[in-house]
């Protein structure tokens, strides 16, 4: 079992009637191929989650990384699990309010994630950007200095 976890920018807001369409294009997509997985969307994010045979998730990432409708993909994993978490969901999906997007833990949107050093991985430059959040000044509080 193999799991993909990926956030992208969507290229503009997206109606209801699109959202509906995209998951039900994914969804019966997804039941042919033994894929499950989750689908979140807000302030013009996407989160997803894909589970599924790794020979099978490789190229339905590179077909979604092709979707216009999407830019800034960030490959948050791409490795091997133990078991689905969405086992019984061809697509779970959830819209959400901009502001509970946003206050999701860890939450970086791609516009600000910073992939400055070469050789990161996605997951790796988060973490780097959450840690940087824990020692750079605040723009509220000039007072605290980095050691």
């Amino acid at each position: 079992m193999h799991h993909i976890i990926y956030m992208s920018q969507a290229t503009r807001a997206m109606t209801d009637d699109e959202l509906a369409t995209l998951l039900a294009q994914a969804r019966h997509a997804n039941e042919e191929r033994g894929v499950t997985g989750l689908l979140v969307y807000g302030a013009q994010q996407f989160l997803q989650v894909m589970e599924g045979d790794e020979q099978v998730l490789g190229p339905l990432y590179e077909h979604i990384a092709k979707d216009s409708r999407h830019t800034g993909l960030i490959k948050m994993a791409d490795k091997a699990v133990n078991q689905r978490s969405f086992a019984d969901w061809s697509m779970a999906f959830q819209a959400v309010p901009a502001e509970q997007f946003a206050s999701l833990a860890g939450y970086v949107s791609p516009e600000n994630l910073r992939l400055q050093v070469p050789g990161l991985s996605g997951a790796d430059a988060l973490l780097l950007e959450m840690a940087r959040q824990f020692v750079l000044p605040s723009t509220h509080d000039k007072s605290t200095k980095p050691s």
